[in-house]
């Protein structure tokens, strides 16, 4: 009888998920949605009034007021291409606008002056064709939506994972974020948020790897369109050797109030927005996450010793004034928590890790306050002041032969940082604009990090024990001239320096775009780049001795070249073909003298006590090839890939493989959408990654049993391979548009085949030998999504 019921029950239950998911009330047919946003000056960000916006294939449409705004109601649900049109400007068409029941579309739109006034040149959003939105940009940059963040198979809703997707970028493991950009180690990636550099902004940041994480700390509830930059890039940024994310938040709805709730396996959401005083234009932005897996073990759901809790908020105010410019608050903030006790029953262990008890507190948090002033037609100032912080408390004992915990790792570190920075923009001509900028950054530190060499608790030492402050300074400078109007140039120079040290670096950057003929582009790009060390590195005290002698503080920034070229050739309005050869080459690397040992390895080394000096070299060079279909007529697709080599010196002088130099990655992704019923949207996603195996040195054989540990030798670093990855990805996405809300279940499934991931050797105590330490790790999320 349980049986039949159970059956009768499921029945009804599977019924009901059809009705949701394909029922469709007639009168929801008729459910519309206004669009609505500012259009403004892409140089000088003034307003342009009684500009033409224009809903493709439909008579709707309207002309912005004296502050650039614009407003269509009524406008069909579905995906629609918006014109948008100025005297002396160039037309603009906004591609696959999504319009949906919930929520408002909301549109910041950056129009670019004619170089000959009269001569209409219709070009595709920066957006959807993938270049960068920062004018100055010329190569290596990517731009990207938050839509796409949702959509691609892989993403997870997380830009550093879809930025994976990307020519050029490979990744560690399905556990793990990290960005290495041609053959770059994850470090040299420098993130930004509103225009201020932050922390990794990364869930358990360096859990892994550093410079990586879980998941980013944004949701993309808040995101913006966003830039994404793998060389060369342009001279307002600096402290970065591989590349730069440069992340924005979107201001809220400042007429509607609308709200976003979501649950799934990767953690739970509810965000707000709206108007702060009707007819001010203020608004509201904020999101709040909380993982799911923490509130089950709160909830005594899961019967488990192990705690992995992270939560996250971020928010945005915006405060337009008539005369006083523009005034937004933003922030965000993470807290994580991670505890593994250890195996206490010596019979059970299989490897090293059983051994280990660790706990692990992290917090990162960034807020500013920023001030955007247009003074006149063509000069607008943008000025920051923010607060950044970093903090880690990890605490890691070991099981000895006699199961006593002897101490093994510790880290008690803060990181923070306080900037200033401002940013004037002129604009001469429709043919000459600079930019030009100023970023003080005060450093402040307290750092105490010990740890036994090798597992052996006998070598429990010191590594950093510091608290203080410091100072670095960033000028910069850049201007962008058009010879013609196919040909753009863009010259600019940056300076760092480090007071800690009294060490600089001059920076100079140069790039060349032409459009070669109306669907041909090229482009030339220059940059010198440099970075400082994690503070720790400079922090080390020198082993074994009396007193804080600070072996590495003057150790000069890590600098490189890029050199850059690119075509690209518009097959069709939404399909191109992209080719990017490169060169980089590094110097001033810090290596420890007569050692294989180089900072562009860097992976999960955390303990560096040796002195370092900056005599190490390194060479990437490849080529980067993307074919893309932007999404039109309801599909898209991009194939990418990369073909490299990574080179390094170390102390000792010989060229050797870097540990990323995995030689080729290949990306195949693509998806469909079907229109079910009237309003609701099915979609589609896969994505294929091949990639080329991370780099290890030799085993020690002899070495490792006598010891049962691995030890690896160092004098012939990274001769050998890991294995080769592969990995298959899927998305699916369903949204249901109602008159008031709209749902969105979404299924989204990282490592569909189960392919496994190498870690390299352990020694396996089961075996009593050495093993390599492979794992299939699937990451499912299934989540329900609702905007109302």
């Amino acid at each position: 009888m349980r049986s039949q019921n159970q059956n009768k029950i499921n029945t009804v239950v599977v019924c009901m998920i059809m009705v949701l998911l394909l029922g469709s009330d007639p009168a929801f047919s008729q459910v519309t949605q206004t669009v609505k946003g500012r259009v403004i000056d892409q140089q000088s960000k003034i307003e342009l009034i009684g500009a033409s916006v224009l809903i493709e294939g439909t008579l709707m449409g309207a002309a912005t007021d004296v502050d650039g705004y614009f407003r269509i109601p009524n406008v069909p649900l579905g995906r629609h291409a918006i014109k948008v049109s100025y005297l002396g400007y160039k037309l603009l068409v906004i591609p696959e606008v999504l319009v949906s029941s919930a929520k408002e579309v909301v549109l910041t739109i950056e129009l670019e002056e004619e170089f000959i006034a009269g001569n209409e040149i219709v070009v595709t959003s920066g957006i959807e064709k993938g270049t960068a939105q920062n004018p100055l940009s010329t190569v290596s940059a990517r731009a990207f939506t938050v839509e796409e963040t949702q959509r691609y198979a892989g993403g997870f809703d997380d830009p550093a994972r879809l930025a994976s997707s990307f020519a050029g970028v490979t990744y560690g493991n399905a556990q793990d974020n990290a960005i290495i950009i041609r053959g770059n180690a994850p470090s040299g990636l420098l993130w930004r948020l509103e225009g201020i550099e932050i922390p990794n902004p990364n869930h358990f940041p360096g859990g892994n790897v550093l410079g990586g994480g879980l998941f980013t700390i944004f949701s993309s509830n808040l995101l913006a369109n966003s830039d994404f930059f793998t060389g060369a890039f342009p001279a307002e940024y600096g402290n970065a050797t591989s590349g730069v994310f440069d992340m924005r938040f979107r201001n809220g709805n400042s007429d509607v109030r609308e709200y976003t709730f979501q649950a799934g396996l990767m953690g739970i959401d509810f965000s707000t927005e709206g108007p702060i005083n009707r007819g001010s234009n203020a608004s509201y932005l904020v999101n709040y996450r909380y993982s799911t897996l923490g509130l089950l073990t709160d909830l005594n759901a899961i019967d488990t010793d192990q705690e992995i809790r992270y939560q996250d908020l971020s928010f945005k105010v915006n405060v337009p004034t008539k005369k006083a410019g523009t005034f937004s608050l933003w922030g965000v903030g993470a807290l994580d928590r991670l505890f593994q006790p250890a195996v206490s029953d010596s019979a059970l262990w299989t490897e090293n890790f059983d051994r280990m008890k660790f706990s692990g507190d992290f917090t990162t948090a960034a807020a500013g306050l920023n001030h955007k002033l247009v003074l006149n037609a063509s000069t607008y100032i943008n000025s920051t002041v923010a607060v950044t912080t970093q903090k880690t408390l990890y605490d890691q004992d070991r099981l000895d032969d006699g199961l006593m915990f002897q101490d093994n790792e510790y880290a008690d570190a803060v990181n923070s940082k306080i900037t200033l920075t401002s940013t004037i923009n002129h604009k001469f001509s429709s043919r000459l604009m600079t930019t030009s900028g100023f970023i003080v950054d005060q450093l402040l530190y307290n750092m105490d990090f010990k740890a036994a060499m090798d597992n052996d608790a006998s070598t429990y030492q010191t590594y950093v024990d510091e608290s203080g402050s410091s100072q670095l300074f960033h000028i910069y400078s850049q201007a962008k001239y058009a010879l013609s109007p196919s040909l753009d140039v863009n010259i600019g120079v940056r300076y760092q320096y480090f007071a800690l040290n009294s060490n600089a670096s001059v920076e100079p950057r140069a790039g060349l775009s032409w459009q070669i003929a109306p669907r041909h582009e090229a482009s030339l790009g220059y940059g010198r780049h440099s970075k400082l060390e994690d503070l720790q590195c400079y922090m080390a005290v020198q082993p074994n001795t009396p007193g804080s002698i600070l072996i590495n503080k003057d150790l000069d920034f890590t600098k490189t070249d890029h050199y850059v070229f690119s075509y690209s050739y518009q097959l069709t309005p939404n399909t191109r073909i992209k080719i990017e050869p490169y060169y980089q080459t590094l110097f001033d690397v810090p290596v420890i003298a007569d050692s294989s040992f180089s900072m562009v390895n860097l992976k999960d080394e955390r303990y560096i006590n040796d002195k370092l000096v900056n005599e190490g070299t390194g060479t990437n060079y490849g080529v980067d090839l993307t074919l893309e279909k932007f999404l039109s007529n309801n599909y898209y697709y991009m194939i990418s890939g990369s073909l490299f080599e990574s080179k390094y010196k170390g102390g000792d002088g010989v060229e050797r493989d870097t540990r990323y130099n995995r030689n080729y990655v290949l990306n195949v992704l693509g998806g469909r959408e079907f229109k079910v019923k009237t309003n609701n949207i099915l979609s589609l996603n896969v994505r294929f990654t091949l990639m080329g195996a991370e780099r290890t040195s030799p085993l020690l054989l002899q070495r490792s049993l006598t010891e049962k540990q691995v030890y690896l030798d160092e004098t012939r670093a990274f001769e050998n391979s890991l294995t080769a990855s592969k990995y298959l990805d899927f998305t699916l996405n369903y949204r249901m548009n109602h008159r008031k809300a709209s749902h969105v279940l979404s299924l989204m499934i990282k490592n569909v085949l189960g392919s496994e991931n190498d870690y390299g050797y352990i020694y396996s105590y089961e075996k009593d030998s050495v093993i390599r330490s492979k794992e299939a790790i699937v990451l499912p999320n299934i989540s329900y999504r609702v905007e109302f």
